[in-house]
């Protein structure tokens, strides 16, 4: 069973958590104000309480002292049905628990974001932008589902790259250009220009911003494959530039790089003359993409163009300023600088770093970054010889489903991974890798697959790690877990109670039937078909005696709704407004088909049976089951609010 806890009673689950917001001594915190089951109640769980949700008169002190008069009862109320709950077991039914379990698993790692990798995410983002790295790599490709002997291969291929680079002195994109692997022909290694954070997936920038200038890294893996990277430069970060430009095309047909010149020129002697930028681009800009945004191309990424039109476009100094017409690769251009990016502050820059972070794969897919923080704050290993002899059997069937492969039962018992005082074996990580693969024909081993074992046994661990982390955690799962309990338990006693007892609902109609009445009702079919050719037709077949059923075999496109409705406020049956039994509203659209409605009959108002009022007698009914519910509870656990000494001690303290 799934539970879902009504808001108001959501609210009350949370109540129990809270902030000093009263000045008062700390004798007056720990003034008794009432006992529930011989369990004091002092003015401090009061206030946590309270202060815990949204209150009203938040400026009105005395306004604030009254509503707190007044909320004693209802914590008072609180503190019984959980005391209630406890007693009956609530607090390990397995529902209660699941849905506890389920509520932890969804806010763990927005918890982990928010209080733990938002800010390092972003301290580490604001201090990298503050410098552009000029870098180079090389790359040699690797699949992910590579085996180890491939991804072996790769490694000590890099390495053989980065002792030719230091022993022979050679030329770093000589040796990216030899070593790195080739995609149509060309190589995907070489220089990347200047970086800055936010710019590469984060384990390339994390390697980038740890490598010394003139230095080159050790062999690392992206999802792209292994790389080597050179630092060639460090510089303090460049403003930000938004340009547009007037752009003239140099290659193909009808077009030459003599043509674009002189056009440029003509160009750019009209700008000198007065003439509209906007105007000018409308005319003569051969970019099709920035013309309908008068020649934006936005802020620079200088990685994203070649060389030689950065090196002219960041040429330009001063807001406003228009260049000389150049040539890049690309074609001719003229360009104006229309924007330099400032920040005002050190919070604004945080502020726009911010919404960049949360652009990127880092801050989005947190939960396999929090796995690997969980990780290294938990005494956990993989079992390195027990992994290596898995591997030797692995790399034995190379090329054969993992699922036919045959393991020996001594290696199936041996450990692989502990984390805390759990050890799982070898025989438990081929039944995770059995489970997860997606079918025979497909079923080959993938390394990856040790990552992933490694975070679902994290995940499975997540919880306690992160109470143990955060004291705050543990908080908000007791107070959703006697959230639950006191719905439960309220459910149970009041709202299904009520719907059972038949003879005290019996009772409540009986005794007044005349209150229980339906109004003029109106019984109608709504009417949709493709066209109107077909809407017409059924009403001519209606309004000549046909039968509702054979007209569903006459017209088998038309689609027939029947209801009864009350009310004729609400679009569609305001189409039956002013309408007689037996007629049809006019042909009118309605989910995109024309529709009629057809009066079919007006009920007129009457009493109610039983049966009919049942559910409205019920919820009249639960309030009154509950008082007498909580009449009795409050009896049976000598639940006591002591409105004196809490008035008392609201007259000395400051709200």
């Amino acid at each position: 069973m799934k539970l879902t806890i009504p808001v108001y009673l959501f609210a009350i689950s949370l109540l129990l958590a809270g902030c000093q917001i009263f000045n008062q001594s700390q004798s007056e915190s720990n003034e008794i104000i009432g006992s529930v089951d011989g369990t004091p109640i002092t003015l401090t769980d009061l206030k946590a309480s309270f202060f815990n949700s949204p209150v009203e008169n938040e400026d009105d002190r005395e306004a604030r002292k009254q509503e707190l008069l007044e909320f004693l009862d209802l914590y008072i109320d609180y503190r019984t049905k959980l005391a209630i709950a406890r007693d009956a077991g609530y607090f390990e039914q397995d529902d209660i628990q699941n849905e506890l379990h389920q509520y932890q698993m969804q806010t763990v790692y927005p918890f982990w974001l928010e209080n733990r990798l938002r800010e390092e995410l972003l301290d580490e983002m604001v201090e990298r932008y503050q410098t552009e790295r000029h870098v180079s790599h090389i790359l040699i490709t690797v699949p992910e589902d590579a085996l180890p002997a491939d991804t072996a291969r790769a490694y000590n291929r890099l390495l053989e790259a980065r002792e030719l680079y230091f022993s022979d002195e050679k030329d770093f994109l000589a040796v990216s250009e030899e070593f790195s692997s080739r995609q149509q022909g060309r190589s995907v290694g070489g220089d990347l220009g200047f970086m800055s954070a936010g710019w590469a997936v984060k384990p390339f920038e994390d390697v980038a911003y740890s490598t010394p200038v003139d230095s080159v890294s050790m062999p690392f893996r992206t999802q792209f494959g292994y790389h080597v990277v050179k630092v060639h430069e460090v510089r303090e970060r460049q403003p930000d530039r938004n340009f547009s430009h007037i752009f003239f095309r140099m290659r193909g047909e009808g077009y030459n790089v003599t043509d674009a010149n002189e056009r440029a020129e003509m160009v750019h002697n009209m700008i000198i003359e007065g003439a509209d930028w906007d105007e000018l681009v409308q005319e003569y800009s051969d970019d099709q993409e920035s013309r309908p945004r008068n020649g934006d191309i936005g802020w620079l990424d200088i990685n994203r163009f070649e060389p030689l039109f950065v090196e002219n476009v960041m040429a330009v100094e001063g807001q406003g300023t228009i260049s000389e017409p150049f040539q890049s690769e690309y074609g001719v251009h003229i360009v104006r600088l229309d924007s330099i990016r400032t920040y005002t502050s050190e919070q604004h820059l945080r502020d726009e770093l911010y919404q960049r972070l949360r652009s990127l794969p880092r801050y989005r897919n947190n939960k396999e970054t929090t796995l690997a923080l969980v990780r290294e704050r938990s005494d956990e290993g993989l079992n390195s010889e027990s992994y290596s002899n898995f591997m030797e059997v692995v790399s034995a069937n190379h090329g054969q489903n993992f699922p036919l492969i045959s393991f020996e039962d001594s290696l199936k018992t041996q450990p692989i991974y502990r984390f805390e005082d759990e050890i799982y074996t070898v025989q438990d990580y081929i039944n995770y890798i059995n489970e997860i693969l997606p079918s025979e024909r497909s079923a080959r081993y993938n390394p990856r697959f040790l990552v992933e074992f490694k975070n679902k046994v994290t995940e499975s661990h997540v919880i306690p790690a992160t109470k143990r982390e955060f004291p705050e955690f543990e908080r908000l799962s007791l107070s959703y877990l006697e959230g639950l309990a006191v719905f439960k338990v309220t459910e149970d006693s009041v709202w299904t109670h009520s719907a059972q007892d038949t003879t005290a609902l019996r009772a409540m109609f009986d005794a007044n039937p005349d209150a229980y009445r339906l109004g003029e009702r109106y019984r109608f079919y709504r009417l949709s078909a493709d066209t109107d050719s077909v809407i017409l037709k059924a009403q001519d077949l209606l309004s000549s005696g046909l039968e509702i059923d054979s007209l569903r075999n006459e017209l088998p496109s038309l689609i027939i709704r029947t209801d009864i409705v009350n009310s004729l406020n609400d679009f569609p049956f305001d189409m039956l407004a002013g309408l007689n039994e037996g007629e049809f509203s006019e042909i009118f659209e309605f989910r995109n088909r024309p529709t009629t409605m057809h009066l079919v009959e007006i009920l007129e108002p009457r009493n109610m049976t039983f049966d009919e009022a049942f559910m409205r007698i019920a919820s009249e009914y639960q309030p009154i089951r509950e008082r007498e519910w909580m009449n009795q509870m409050r009896e049976k656990y000598r639940a006591e609010a002591d409105h004196e000494q809490l008035k008392r001690l609201l007259e000395n303290i400051e709200l």
